[in-house]
């Protein structure tokens, strides 16, 4: 354990210089926080569009079938519809933030020359794996969770000011932030140290990360976040899926890991 705490600390700090994160993360926070906040203090203005307009009757049955939305004036409720969906970039920003970390994570190091020396210590393949996944994913996901924690003030602030109560965190947001967010970081950094690892170049992985593995996870977010959003039973259910996901992604890098491969293919 102590040597893995101190593997996780030489891998924070790694990921703290990688100058490819900075953007990143200088991004895609503020994004997440104020469109949520934008939306709600518009939400009135959107209301009082035509309301023979295809996109408001579209967004009004919708509303109209989803349960809990039931029981709530129109505009709170479409409210809350806009802010299910806007939560999609909470979901974003750990994949983003994560994976680019992570493309980096094996491959770098083995370019620089300090991958020989950590692979010839007494510390197993889980171990490191582990360790390279969580300063990967961890400094993703306090980010979105701080992110997502001013977002929900700032929009409460709004929200009793507008209906006199407050909107978040619901119930969706709860299982979205502190469940799905995470598991998606991690199923993304997983999948993007795998080919880290058989990759010979930093940018090569990078590049290959940016166009192949985040976009997949878009696709995913894009295709079944609609109907996460309108439905608590499925988040609980995508959750599940994510973390068996998980597993059986952390044993796959495991079982293909093999460091006497890497220190004598990797010239």
């Amino acid at each position: 354990m102590n040597v893995l705490l101190l593997f996780l600390w030489k891998e924070l700090r790694d990921v703290r210089r990688n100058p490819q994160l900075l953007p990143a993360y200088l991004i895609l926070p503020p994004i997440a926080i104020f469109l949520p906040v934008i939306i709600t203090a518009l939400a009135p203005q959107i209301m009082q569009v035509d309301p023979n307009d295809p996109a408001m009757k579209a967004m009004a049955r919708i509303v109209a079938a989803t349960p809990e939305f039931q029981g709530y004036a129109q505009d709170e409720a479409i409210t809350r519809y806009f802010l299910r969906n806007v939560i999609l970039l909470f979901f974003i920003m750990p994949i983003g933030l994560s994976s680019i970390a992570a493309a980096f994570s094996i491959v770098a190091e083995k370019q620089q020359r300090t991958l020989e020396p950590i692979l010839a210590t007494p510390i197993g393949d889980q171990e490191l794996l582990l360790g390279k996944l969580l300063a990967a994913v961890v400094p993703s996901v306090v980010l979105t969770w701080l992110s997502a924690a001013i977002a929900i003030a700032l929009v409460d602030i709004i929200s009793y000011n507008l209906y006199g109560r407050l909107l978040l965190p619901d119930a969706f947001w709860l299982i979205g932030i502190l469940g799905l967010a995470p598991l998606l970081g991690i199923c993304s950094v997983l999948a993007a140290m795998r080919l880290s690892a058989k990759s010979t170049d930093p940018q090569a992985a990078n590049q290959m990360t940016a166009l192949v593995i985040v976009p997949v996870f878009m696709l995913g977010i894009g295709v079944f976040g609609k109907v996460l959003s309108l439905s608590i039973a499925a988040a609980f259910g995508a959750c599940a899926v994510l973390a068996l996901v998980a597993v059986l992604l952390f044993r796959w890098n495991v079982r293909h890991f093999h460091r006497e491969e890497i220190l004598t293919r990797w010239k």
